[in-house]
């Protein structure tokens, strides 16, 4: 397995990222958007950034030193920005990363553009040497409490640079982890059958998250409580859109997307509000 990985990987010094479907949502601060996109051979991420004004296709692509695994179920990128800060969780499946260091923070202006000195295969052995900003605890704990990972999901959420959410799912438990950049806490093990992923937001500084199903739900440190709000939609079917500025969160549906319109067109005439 790991020799034809390394076969691979040889044959990508050179190949730079391809576009694929955005990853999650998509975030407004500073008067620009940023989503991600996965490549799907290698699994290694882009951050596409640009001016709300402008269309989601003339977005700059940045190389990510980071990615997602590949095995079924597929968990999305795990990803948010702070103030200047990238935010993820870097589940390559690559023999030199461990998991228990996969959270990353890494500031905007370091990313370089994809170019021909620029490849997956740099990314790949950088995203191995990037410094955790914190042990990967939640996920440890996950792991030692069952034999197996089934239905293992997990999210993870920025709330400023001191404080950092992750909720995690697996074997019909939930929990929510807070990191506040000294130590980690968690709450109670809730008995929540999670069958797909979901995705975390936030709103007035409050936490939430919105199942694979659609529904969404409030979530503290020792309970989860579902929230009614008639949107109609399923995650699958579409992305979230945090706005930071303006503190609202809206959903867009995949078939609304149109690339070539400005975005905060896009938003006005497609979006969904949800907060």
């Amino acid at each position: 397995m790991k020799y034809s990985f390394i076969i691979v990987l040889l044959l990508s010094l050179t190949r730079s990222a391809d576009a694929q479907n955005i990853e999650r949502k998509i975030i407004i601060s500073n008067n620009n958007f940023y989503y991600t996109t996965i490549d799907e051979q290698f699994q290694i991420g882009t951050l596409h950034t640009g001016m709300i004004s402008e269309a989601l296709e003339t977005a700059k692509q940045l190389a990510l030193p980071a990615g997602r695994n590949y095995n079924e179920p597929v968990n999305p990128f795990s990803w948010d920005i702070s103030g200047d800060n990238f935010y993820c969780i870097n589940f390559l499946d690559h023999p030199l990363n461990d998991r228990n260091e996969a959270l990353k923070r890494f500031s905007l202006s370091s990313l370089q553009k994809w170019s021909s000195d620029v490849t997956i295969k740099d990314m790949l052995i950088k995203s191995t040497d990037q410094n955790m900003f914190a042990y990967n605890e939640p996920y440890k704990f996950t792991n030692n409490r069952a034999n197996v990972l089934n239905n293992f999901f997990f999210d993870a959420i920025a709330m400023n640079d001191s404080s950092f959410y992750m909720v995690i799912a697996n074997n019909g438990e939930l929990s929510t982890w807070n990191y506040d950049g000294k130590k980690w806490e968690h709450g109670n093990i809730l008995q929540m059958p999670v069958d797909n992923y979901f995705t975390l937001f936030t709103h007035n500084k409050k936490l939430y998250m919105m199942l694979n199903s659609g529904s969404i739900y409030s979530v503290t440190k020792d309970a989860v409580s579902r929230i009614e709000k008639n949107i109609n939609v399923s995650l699958a079917s579409g992305l979230i859109i945090m706005n930071k500025e303006k503190n609202t969160v809206k959903f867009i549906r995949s078939n609304q997307i149109d690339q070539t319109i400005p975005f905060n067109k896009l938003l006005k005439t497609r979006a969904i509000k949800i907060f």
